[in-house]
């Protein structure tokens, strides 16, 4: 086993799934410095969910061990010294130990391989299914559009999930999960849900262009 040792950032409510961006301001001075230790380095942050009653777990609250790490491919420094980043998801990993805070907290971590598609036609079919059921419903979920290039199955999954309006919990779910296959079948279960509320209500919706509505 194979560990690397990254620094630690707990969240409550936040998730960070491979090749997603994550947007962050850092303020409190021990992040402050664990940005700044991170760009002098390998760029590199671990995004920790805290787990549920943190509120009243002290300064340092029990988190969920598998998390994702990210690079830190955007960063602006202001000028009281907090940060502007952007995190972009690179590896799930899993707590191996963790060392003291000081000032943040820094783990021994192993990263979590994705199990991918048995061969490259069944990771092909469920692609599409998946990106043409989203863009079905896109439009009435109000969900931005998928990136425009071409996205490799892990990514797909991760950009859907975003878009699905799942919760922290689910989302930490889906992070967990370690065959991609399994991620797309609760992806498409999510959007065939969608699927059928919106036809559902379709007939019930206003139209537009209706004129007897004026």
């Amino acid at each position: 086993m194979t560990l690397r040792r990254i620094p630690i950032f707990p969240l409550p409510g936040v998730v960070l799934l491979p090749g997603t961006m994550l947007p962050l301001h850092i303020f409190e001075p021990r992040y402050r410095a664990m940005v700044a230790d991170a760009l002098a380095g390998e760029r590199t942050i671990g995004m920790a969910m805290i787990k549920p009653g943190w509120e009243s777990a002290g300064p340092t609250p029990d988190i969920h061990p598998i998390g994702g790490a990210g690079r830190i491919v955007e960063a602006e420094e202001l000028p009281d010294g907090r940060y502007n980043i952007v995190l972009q998801g690179e590896f799930r990993y899993r707590v191996v130990s963790e060392s003291p805070p000081a000032p943040y907290r820094v783990a021994e971590v192993e990263e979590i391989a994705t199990i991918p598609f048995a061969d490259a036609g069944e990771a092909l079919k469920i692609s599409t299914e998946a990106t043409l059921l989203f863009r079905a419903i896109a439009a009435s979920m109000e969900a931005p559009p998928l990136p425009d290039e071409i996205l490799d199955p892990e990514r797909l999954a991760s950009e859907l999930a975003v878009r699905l309006r799942y919760d922290p919990s689910e989302l930490q779910v889906l992070l967990e999960t370690d065959w991609v296959a399994a991620r797309f079948e609760a992806l498409l279960s999510r959007m065939r849900d969608w699927s059928g509320r919106i036809e559902f209500l379709s007939p019930f919706r206003r139209k537009e262009d209706d004129p007897s509505r004026n």
